[in-house]
């Protein structure tokens, strides 16, 4: 299969190559032609000088791998291919994994189901898979050990009290990218190149992966419901077995948005205990850019022109499409209701925590369009031609609490407000108000640590890889008493 073995989901039936066989035609077209460019691209940037290349300290590899992969999104957009998905209701074969065990965690208690998880809207609270990084021995192996060593106990041991097991253990939820829409948190998708390196590096004790529902499948909340109920299941596991632990969250590209909306409503609602940590790689922090009706939509990524990622108007309509359960025909909010429900969460601290909407609702400057130009094409060209039901609450003012004109007192993801500030009270991560430690790769694409040292610089992954070792050194010292 050149793409996943999935039934054409509601909301793509209006992509022109949506359904069989055009599809298999299309995505064979588009993976011919973008093969054939691999010798030009290679024959072009070895004559052309360094300073014509996307970046100039990239080799070939690197710059054929960005270009090939750019290029072969593009069945997204007009074919509605997903890549390496799974369904998360289904247990994988135990029979292909060779590095991890699966196990699942319950629904989310009903007793934690508050704040933006107490919805009427939410989807159905289900058990989620996760995979558990690194592979525990099965059942019967398990046994085998436990009599083998029973058979070599001495005597005089049997009256020896139980060793007690004061080690902390530093335990990573892992929470994969894939735009919401991509991936899998098996071990064979590509994302998983990051629990294996925390595991394999000795940087994380032991890692798990979350299977959450992909947006195609069930409607935010649903991913926070999911990440949720994995968070619990690894707290009241280790409680349970009477170990000391510390809790990292890690999540890049979307899954790094993931991460800060599970650790925001971990902090908002108090109920589980706080994450010590969070390793965020490349992460989108800013979900309403993919509004095609928002201002944040029109203001360009900075390297976009070097980088894998697409920044065109179909994929971040399918995510408007999906994100709240819009499908089939009604692509988008079609009354004002639905559509202040969509700015509500789409521009809140919980889904967007650096969009300049919410960067100006805290006080923040915002650098991104520091002439006002995107904003002044905006409200000329764009909202004018919004139908009135959905102009009402695109504006930024609109948006600032301290300004509209609407009731917002019930609104669950306002409860956020209640800090002193935009990340106040959050676990050491990179974002502003906490302990903050940041690593720019060199030249580096989007997520590097998910593309194999075969196409990217080996030196780039490896300092990476090193900074993150570094920086969760504290997190793995024994405790000695309180640190300034």
């Amino acid at each position: 299969m050149l793409y996943d073995k999935n039934p054409p989901y509601p909301h793509y039936d209006h992509l022109p190559y949506a359904k069989e066989p055009w599809k298999t035609l299309y995505v064979l077209q588009r993976l011919t032609t973008t093969l054939a460019m691999v010798p030009w691209w290679a024959t072009y940037y070895t004559i052309m000088p360094r300073s014509i290349r996307p970046r100039s300290s990239w080799n070939l590899r690197q710059i054929i791998y960005v270009n090939f992969t750019r290029r072969v999104f593009k069945v997204t957009e007009v074919a509605g291919v997903t890549w390496g998905t799974r369904d998360p209701a289904t247990a994988p074969n135990e029979a292909f994994l060779k590095e991890t065990s699966f196990e699942w965690a319950e629904p989310l208690r009903e007793s934690l189901r508050s704040g933006i998880l107490k919805q009427e809207e939410s989807a159905p609270y289900v058990k989620v898979g996760c995979y558990i990084w690194p592979r525990k021995p099965s059942t019967k192996a398990r046994l085998s050990i436990s009599m083998k060593r029973h058979s070599q106990v001495k005597t005089d041991d049997l009256e020896s009290p139980p060793v007690k097991d004061d080690r902390t253990y530093v335990v990573g939820v892992y929470l994969h990218g894939g735009g919401y829409c991509h991936m899998s948190a098996h071990e064979s998708s590509r994302t998983s190149r990051i629990p294996r390196g925390l595991v394999q590096k000795g940087i994380l004790d032991e890692v798990y992966a979350v299977e959450y529902r992909l947006l195609q499948v069930a409607p935010f909340p649903a991913v926070v419901q999911d990440a949720a109920a994995v968070y619990s299941h690894v707290v009241d596991k280790y409680t349970r077995e009477g170990k000391k632990f510390k809790i990292m969250l890690v999540g890049d590209s979307s899954g790094g948005n993931l991460a800060l909306s599970l650790a925001r409503w971990l902090r908002d609602e108090a109920q589980l205990p706080s994450p010590h940590g969070l390793i965020l790689l490349s992460p989108s922090c800013d979900t309403s850019h993919n509004l095609p009706e928002t201002l944040s939509s029109y203001i360009p990524r900075p390297n976009a022109n070097s980088d894998y990622l697409v920044d065109t108007p179909e994929p971040r309509a399918l995510l408007q499409r999906t994100f709240l359960g819009f499908k089939g025909q009604k692509t988008g909010p079609t009354n004002e209701d639905e559509d202040r429900r969509l700015m509500q969460v789409a521009h809140s601290e919980y889904v967007s925590p650096c969009s300049p909407i919410v960067l100006e609702r805290w006080g923040h400057s915002v650098q991104q369009d520091p002439e006002g130009e995107y904003r002044r094409k905006f409200w000329r060209y764009t909202l004018p031609n919004l139908p009135d039901a959905l102009r009402n609450f695109r504006h930024s003012e609109i948006l600032n609490p301290m300004l509209r004109s609407w009731d917002d007192s019930e609104n669950p993801y306002r409860k956020t407000c209640h800090y002193s500030g935009l990340f106040a009270s959050f676990p050491r991560t990179i974002v502003d108000d906490v302990d903050v430690t940041t690593h720019w790769a060199t030249d580096a694409c989007h997520d590097p640590l998910m593309i194999s040292e075969t196409w990217w610089d080996k030196k780039v992954l490896d300092k990476i890889w090193q900074d993150i070792d570094n920086w969760t050194l504290s997190f793995r010292q024994p405790e000695t008493g309180p640190v300034d």
